[in-house]
């Protein structure tokens, strides 16, 4: 009464089902993580650091983060601490230009700056407002007075439900009074300010015509190295694709990216949205800077294998920190649209379908675009013109590792002996190295797997230091668990696949487990795991391993509870007939965790026999539901009575048989050995070994038989015999709606269903029993065999 597959069948398929694991999650799950949704090793901030953040890699967003590299706020507040001088500090203006709650401000206003009152006491020790007051910074209190009164016109809220409209008037009164104190004043630093008040209000003030006349009139030419020229310049863009002329517009916004990075971001967006072809603002450019400012631009704009900006930034601008920021990019989508493709296509039969939206590991243009990269690569290391030119060192072997040529990938990391590197870059180094030495053991052994532990230890470290950043525990910046993310691929995507090719689940569970034990953890250990290799689990939590590399592999098995590892067990044992052994596992469990399903969905009466699965009855009368411990000692008591009471063997038969059919997909006790339920399992491909059961319904099948073969009865061969046909109907698979004869395969299967050899010897040798005539008025597929064989 034993069914389960031989381990190696076993293990060939679960590979391909676990491997599958992330396609399944994209096609089935919630909102994609923009910044996790594909296989990375190859950390995106290696390169560009904060500067270039937000132009990393994604084809999910148009842009990875949408915060500028550096706070305008903080710039303007540290150009008015250098112009007031020690006394006074940055963080000081910054309170006080932008951090003042509305209350506070108009107590200011009134107060301290009008009239020479004390200041509040929150804002006494303000070295700014302070300063403000003292006579030779007349100038600068009168400016500041005026932005504060200027803020209110030009910085309005917005509500879509009650939109007020915009102060035209007061916007350009307020922009001639500015111009007007630009011309009066004497201080270059004050003056400056008064300008880009002037054209910034007449330009909300829509005014476009006199605000760029104001520009190019007073600011183009002003003598200063303030990032007020920037902001001034970036306003100019702005009038420029308003008034139509939207390549000097795209030009402008360019020139904006590359000098002022409190803007890159506006300026990116602002450019890419007036959509013009880069060759015409590129003919605009006075300098190689502004022609690698616009290649670089289109590059972070391209989701597609492109190494063209890459190759034309270089070339303008080889010392940009573009270059690095485009190579990491290009690496990157190549993981997304080859590498990951790779890894989930280690079995077509189970992954086939998923990915079809971008790329394809056998897309023709990707090997010569890798061929191309690796050639940059190269050049970028021989001529050093980029300041990290060890970056190409680093892609280099990574690529050569993703082709599976690891002389090569060891050659370019040798070449990385002796060389200085960023302690990013360093990282990254180790990362690869591990990648290469893993892929380099064709067994995994004691002897290779000693090769891989201080790798791994490293890992783990890393990954350490990273939940020690954030004691929270809670992640905000996807930056704060990149080795996380790394270590949880290498543990799923590459090293337990490994274990699972050479047939040890064992191992691979514990790989997964280590991963970060997630849902592909839990869902492997839940559906895959057998009781030998559970009860080896329960013995290694208990006693740990010797082996130093598999005492840091089983190290969290002590994060779980026996109750969970006693209860996976019996379940097992379940899953595979042994019901003494079950019994075992779950007296070890406590009662509330074996009765841990609230829900009256969770407590059927296995043994209830029904014409139609649905609508389910979980139970009759006061019947009560099973739970494992008591089904396992109900099965239990069935194997005992078949064995010594053979006059009744028939009747246990059929008991047995239906306790299997209803622990099915399609029955009313599916969580007695199955720890999820869903509509995509009806009819699908076996791919676990408890499939027998939970989808096929074989072994009910062959226990319906067996008690019909043993009986007399008619009306309980005729009974059986119906519930045979239930069971063989279930055998059918449903087919796959993206193959080529779909139509033909579902007319097949639906041919299936409403035909079996069952149905013939009802209509043959039972039509007179009260059984057939009760089936034939309640089963549609009956109904339907018997009109079709008239």
């Amino acid at each position: 009464m034993k069914s389960w597959k031989t381990p190696l069948i076993y293990c060939v398929s679960l590979m391909a089902c676990f491997v599958a694991g992330i396609a399944i999650d994209l096609a089935c799950g919630g909102e994609v993580d923009p910044y996790d949704y594909y296989v990375s090793f190859f950390h995106n901030n290696v390169q560009g650091g904060k500067d270039n953040r937000p132009f990393y890699f994604t084809s999910y967003q148009f842009l990875y983060d949408n915060k500028e590299p550096l706070s305008e706020a903080d710039v303007n507040a540290g150009e008015w601490a250098a112009y007031f001088g020690k006394d006074v500090s940055a963080d000081d203006v910054a309170r006080a230009m932008y951090h003042l709650d509305a209350h506070t401000e108009a107590a200011l206003a009134e107060g301290y700056l009008k009239t020479g009152e004390k200041l509040p006491d929150t804002l006494s020790k303000n070295t700014f407002l302070r300063a403000l007051l003292l006579k030779k910074n007349s100038s600068a209190l009168k400016y500041y007075r005026f932005a504060k009164s200027a803020e209110k016109l030009a910085n309005t809220g917005f509500d879509q439900w009650n939109p007020t409209p915009i102060d035209t008037i007061g916007l350009l009164t307020a922009g001639n009074t500015a111009l007007k104190n630009a011309l009066l004043e004497k201080d270059k630093f004050i003056q400056l300010r008064y300008f880009y008040q002037a054209q910034r209000l007449m330009h909300y003030g829509k005014d476009y015509t006199i605000a760029l006349r104001i520009y190019d009139k007073y600011i183009a030419a002003f003598a200063s190295q303030s990032h007020v020229r920037g902001w001034a310049l970036a306003l100019k863009a702005g009038e420029k694709r308003w008034l139509k002329d939207t390549v000097q517009a795209a030009y402008l916004f360019s020139r904006i990216f590359d000098e002022y990075p409190e803007r890159r971001v506006q300026a990116y967006q602002n450019y890419k949205y007036i959509h013009v072809t880069s060759n015409k603002p590129l003919a605009l450019c006075t300098n190689n800077n502004e022609r690698a400012s616009i290649y670089a631009i289109e590059g972070f704009g391209n989701p597609d294998l492109n190494l063209e900006y890459l190759q034309q930034v270089y070339h303008y601008a080889p010392s940009s920190a573009t270059v690095g920021v485009l190579l990491v990019r290009e690496i990157n989508k190549l993981e997304e649209g080859y590498l990951t493709h790779k890894l989930l296509n280690a079995n077509t039969a189970f992954t086939s379908g998923f990915y079809t939206e971008r790329g394809d590991q056998k897309q023709p243009g990707r090997l010569i675009h890798m061929a191309k990269l690796i050639a940059f690569c190269k050049q970028l290391v021989a001529e050093r013109k980029y300041p990290d030119y060890n970056i190409g060192n680093l892609a280099g072997a990574y690529l050569a590792w993703m082709e599976s040529d690891n002389a090569n990938g060891f050659a370019w990391l040798r070449a990385l002996n002796n060389e200085q590197l960023s302690p990013a870059m360093n990282d990254q180094k180790e990362i690869i190295r591990l990648l290469l030495i893993s892929q380099n053991i064709q067994k995994l052994n004691e002897i290779n797997e000693a090769q891989l532990l201080p790798a791994l230890k490293w890992l783990d470290e890393k990954t350490k230091a990273e939940v020690k950043r954030n004691t929270s525990g809670d992640y905000i910046d996807n930056d704060d668990h990149k080795f996380a993310i790394t270590a949880r691929n290498f543990y799923q995507q590459i090293l337990a696949p490994a274990y699972l090719q050479q047939g040890d689940t064992t191992r691979a569970a514990l790989a997964l487990f280590k991963s970060a034990g997630d849902y592909v953890m839990t869902d492997f250990w839940e559906n895959n795991l057998h009781s030998s290799q559970i009860s080896r689990l329960i013995r290694w939590k208990k006693t740990p391993p010797a082996v130093p590399y598999l005492n840091f592999l089983a190290s969290k098995l002590n994060l779980l509870k026996l109750n969970y590892l006693n209860e996976l067990l019996g379940t097992a044992y379940l899953r595979e007939h042994r019901y003494g052994k079950a019994i075992a596992a779950f007296k070890l469990v406590d009662v509330v965790a074996l009765n841990k399903y609230p829900d009256d969905y969770y407590k059927g009466d296995p043994f209830i026999d029904r014409i139609n699965d649905y609508p389910k009855v979980l139970r009759y009368g006061k019947t009560k539901g099973f739970n494992k411990l008591q089904f396992a000692m109900a099965m239990n008591t069935l194997e005992q009575k078949i064995k010594t009471d053979t006059l009744n063997a028939p009747s246990y038969y059929y008991r047995y048989a239906t306790g299997l059919y209803n622990t099915s997909h399609y029955g009313n006790a599916w969580y007695l050995i199955s720890y999820t339920w869903s509509s995509a399992d009806f009819g699908r491909q076996q791919k676990y070994s408890y499939d027998t059961d939970y989808v096929k319904t074989e072994n009910a099948e062959k226990y319906y038989l067996l008690a019909r073969s043993l009986s007399n009865n008619e009306e309980f061969k005729a009974k059986c015999t119906f519930m045979a046909a239930k069971c063989r109907q279930k055998q059918a698979v449903i087919p796959n709606f993206f193959m080529t004869d779909y139509t033909q395969a579902e007319k097949k299967y639906l041919h299936q269903l409403r035909s079996s050899q069952y149905f013939d010897e009802l209509k043959d040798k039972y039509r007179k029993t009260a059984i057939y005539k009760k089936a034939i008025g309640e089963c549609s597929y009956l109904k339907d065999f018997v009109l079709m064989s008239q």
